[in-house]
């Protein structure tokens, strides 16, 4: 579940002097402010700071605070550490940060203060996995992609061509690449969405209608190591195939033939003799909670359950079947994790869902979780993948909860 923004929060949890120092540094003129006023149960003062502001320097500040949330959890710590790791930050003022008893927002403000470069980089790529429905492909050749900016243009170039004849938007569309030091490189691409009329107050608080073009996110994944891909976007299926197509070509030399292996096989899930089978010593309960089936005339039915021993059983117990369940394909599967603490006996959940034959939502969960669901998943041959030995690391089982 996506944990809620509030001023509120955010001013409660951090240290004063530290909301002092980003307060100046964004450009908030706070001479004369009595911040020994201020305490967690005492907040208004801060508010009324906040409204003072003009527009501009306030829609700064939220966007800053918005930010500083994002990464005040467990999975944004693990990005900040992620983060500091690739740009080799191994000064005694960051590690003093990251491994001190301070709150999660204090550290997570403590490194917009003071480790900019290292915030900025765990922001970006907490955002992308955070995107929930990736289609994803296995069968590219292993190389490092090529992009100057002749690549650049050229794919600007096709994406705007791609999206006017196609939608009618995407006039102009800018493309940016990140890489990471494990071989994966995302390339985030922004094309003019549809002209929308809004309604903003202007400097004098008077209502009055702007128009706008936005930008839309599309994001290509490409991991030169496994010769993989996602592409994220918001987009029907066809749009998804040939945007795929696009990026193949363009970046990796590429014409994609028909797939011989899907991403992505869910048909065991019926066989009564497969069951979610995991090593006592993990510590981890596996289930499917949902399943959506079709029979030879695409008709989905979907069943759900809170509790089954088996997908089978969540299948023949939720309805009545109309035809023999020998018969049906299972199109999508909602699964469930849960991650016992072998100390505290309690747990933490991971759910996510797998649609035949590309789409996946399990890369907006946390990275602990998710190397540990994948190995799962590729060990019961659900997941197609290279590798199936077991990830490294003992942070994959949760020691704190």
């Amino acid at each position: 579940m996506k944990r809620q923004f509030s001023f509120g929060t955010v001013f409660r949890m951090v240290d004063k002097s530290l909301l002092q120092s980003f307060f100046e540094l964004i450009g908030v003129k706070v001479d004369g402010f009595l911040w020994e006023d201020v305490n967690r149960r005492h907040i208004e003062p801060l508010y009324k700071l906040f409204d003072a502001l003009p527009p501009e320097l306030r829609d700064r500040v939220e966007v800053a605070l918005r930010d500083i949330h994002a990464l005040a959890c467990e999975k944004g710590m693990e990005e900040l550490g992620k983060a500091a790791e690739e740009l080799h930050a191994a000064e005694d003022s960051w590690k003093s940060i990251y491994v001190s008893d301070n709150n999660l927002y204090t550290k997570s403000l403590s490194a917009w203060l003071h480790h900019r470069d290292i915030f900025e980089h765990a922001i970006r790529y907490f955002e992308v996995d955070s995107l929930s429905k990736w289609r994803k492909r296995l069968d590219l050749p292993k190389i490092t992609p090529t992009f100057d900016e002749e690549k650049r243009t050229e794919l600007e170039n096709e994406l705007e061509q791609f999206f006017s004849a196609k939608q009618g938007r995407g006039f102009v569309c800018t493309v940016e690449m990140f890489s990471r030091p494990n071989g994966s490189f995302y390339f985030f691409a922004y094309p003019d969405d549809y002209v929308q009329d809004s309604y903003i107050h202007d400097e004098n608080e008077i209502l009055v209608s702007q128009t706008i073009r936005p930008t839309f996110e599309i994001v290509f994944a490409y991991n030169s190591i496994e010769g993989t891909s996602e592409l994220y976007a918001k987009l029907p299926k066809k749009i998804l195939e040939e945007l795929e197509v696009i990026f193949l070509r363009i970046l990796l030399d590429v014409i994609p033939e028909e797939e011989k292996e899907s991403p992505y096989h869910l048909a065991m899930l019926l066989d009564p003799d497969f069951t979610l089978h995991t090593r006592p010593e993990d510590h981890i309960n596996a289930r499917v909670v949902s399943l959506a089936l079709a029979w030879e005339n695409d008709k989905e039915v979907i069943f759900v359950s809170r509790r089954s021993h088996s997908a089978r059983e969540l299948a023949m117990g939720s309805v009545k079947l109309t035809m023999a369940l020998k018969y049906a394909a299972v199109k999508k599967a909602k699964f469930r994790f849960e991650f016992q603490n072998p100390v505290t006996g309690k747990y933490k959940t991971l759910t996510f869902e797998i649609g035949i034959p590309h789409f996946c939502t399990l890369k907006n969960q946390q990275p602990a979780f998710v190397e540990k669901a994948q190995f799962y998943l590729q060990q019961w041959g659900i997941e197609h993948g290279q590798n199936k030995t077991e990830p490294a690391g003992d942070a994959l089982v949760p020691v704190t909860l």
